[in-house]
């Protein structure tokens, strides 16, 4: 089965005919015989590419090939072609990864031409406003959902809004490719999440119950007593959404222990009192690494 001629010079369906002559000519000259001399593969190669410009720089011939090109319908009927797939890029937020989001885009796409109903011809006469393709640009507003648990290069495939085929052929799909915002609080790790909670010395030595955001809401975090600065709790089902399957990773929490500042005389007092009934680790055993000592 031959092969599709605009995928065969890398173009569009709708391409101009200055577009499709660039094409040929830059495959053209690096598939050419007279640089592949004992390549057949190179060779069957040029000779398909000389063929599909051969037809798709006639007028005419692209015509008829866009009629007739595809397979007949169900119906024993030729339709035009399929229309070209659409890439759109969109940013979203993380809140958007979280619970999923519905957004209104406006799509730069080919659509039927609605002077000659995209038929290509108007009264007899070749259309003036789609130049004869029946189909013309346009930007249409169109609604897409993006599930649960997309990251920044996720595409979602959106099957029949791409662009309208010439000559009433069906149309491609719309591929959104998604960006993700930087969160303040938030970093992420597949399904996981990770933030840093600043916590009171107090809390760290007596232990708290402290609410933590959450991708989704918020939850309660339980510091026990005698935690250390840096200490990392795993909170499950926390996370955000597995794209694949829909279940929850988990939100990892590191504690910061913030020191308080600008002691008075009471409170320098009460701190030396602290550190008489709570004594520091010793650092006596570091006296023999002094020098570099082994």
């Amino acid at each position: 089965m031959r092969r599709d001629y605009y995928a065969v010079l890398g173009i569009a369906a709708t391409a101009p005919p200055r577009e499709i002559r660039q094409a040929y000519q830059r495959l053209a000259r690096q598939y050419s015989p007279d640089v592949n001399f004992w390549d057949t593969a190179a060779l069957a190669l040029f000779e398909e590419i000389a063929e599909a410009y051969r037809v798709l720089s006639d007028p005419q011939a692209r015509a008829l090939y866009d009629r007739f090109g595809p397979a007949l319908d169900a119906d024993g009927v030729a339709a035009g072609r399929r229309g070209d797939d659409v890439h759109v890029t969109v940013e979203i937020d993380f809140a958007d990864v979280a619970r999923g989001a519905t957004l209104r885009l406006n799509v730069p796409r080919f659509s039927p031409c609605g002077a000659c109903g995209a038929s290509g011809r108007r009264d007899s006469r070749a259309c003036a406003v789609c130049q004869a393709r029946g189909v013309r640009r346009a930007v249409d507003a169109l609604t897409v959902v993006v599930p649960p648990g997309v990251d920044s290069g996720t595409q979602v495939r959106v099957p029949g809004e791409g662009s309208a085929g010439p000559f009433g052929g069906a149309r491609g799909d719309l591929i959104v490719s998604t960006r993700v915002r930087e969160h303040p609080l938030f970093t992420r790790t597949g399904d996981g999440v990770h933030c840093e909670i600043p916590i009171g010395v107090w809390e760290a030595l007596r232990g708290a119950r402290i609410r933590v955001p959450t991708p989704l809401d918020d939850t309660v975090l339980v510091v026990p007593p005698g935690t250390a600065a840096g200490q990392v709790f795993r909170l499950r089902g926390h996370g955000l959404p597995r794209l694949a399957d829909g279940t929850t990773g988990d939100l990892y929490v590191t504690v910061r222990v913030e020191m308080p500042t600008g002691l008075d005389a009471r409170t320098d007092e009460l701190v030396r009192e602290l550190e008489r009934l709570l004594p520091g680790p010793s650092r006596a055993d570091l006296a023999r690494f002094r020098g570099g000592a082994s």
